[in-house]
């Protein structure tokens, strides 16, 4: 149940954040918070995570729902603390960015609110930051387990 309630913390807070930078800025807008250092921007992303695959609206939908579906496999496993926490990060990313989507033109030419702009790197939100953070999880946890399960052999 932890799990599902991290899954959907982190679907919460990103909507709430993209809400908060939507009644804040127009489309498009940008303002500094750390001189030009940090800014934050109101843009609209068709693609995956910090700007990659655009035009792909449905595609990244049809693989939100897979990653959700996904975390559910991986709870009804009752996974391993680091497997369930990046688990439960991807499936909120995912979730998160999906809700964006239907809201923002539908699962095939929807788009998601970016608003986290360093401007040398490409804008992201809480969302792709919770699946890259999950990611790392997920992989960590993999590695550390065939490690484990090499010393006990």
């Amino acid at each position: 149940m932890r799990l599902v309630a991290l899954a959907l913390g982190v679907t919460a807070l990103d909507q709430l954040t993209k809400l908060a930078v939507v009644r804040a800025l127009p489309e498009g807008e940008s303002r500094p918070v750390i001189d030009d250092f940090l800014r934050l921007s109101d843009l609209r992303n068709s693609g995956a995570a910090f700007g990659t695959m655009r035009g792909f609206s449905g595609v990244l939908a049809l693989a939100a729902l897979v990653g959700v579906i996904g975390f559910m496999a991986v709870v009804v496993r009752n996974p391993g603390r680091l497997a369930g926490m990046g688990a439960a990060l991807v499936a909120g990313g995912a979730l998160g960015n999906l809700t964006d989507r239907m809201l923002h033109g539908g699962p095939i030419r929807g788009s998601v609110v970016d608003f986290i702009d360093f401007r040398f790197w490409p804008a992201f939100n809480v969302a792709d930051s919770a699946i890259t953070i999950g990611a790392v999880l997920l992989v960590w946890s993999s590695i550390r387990d065939r490690r484990d399960a090499v010393r006990s052999s």
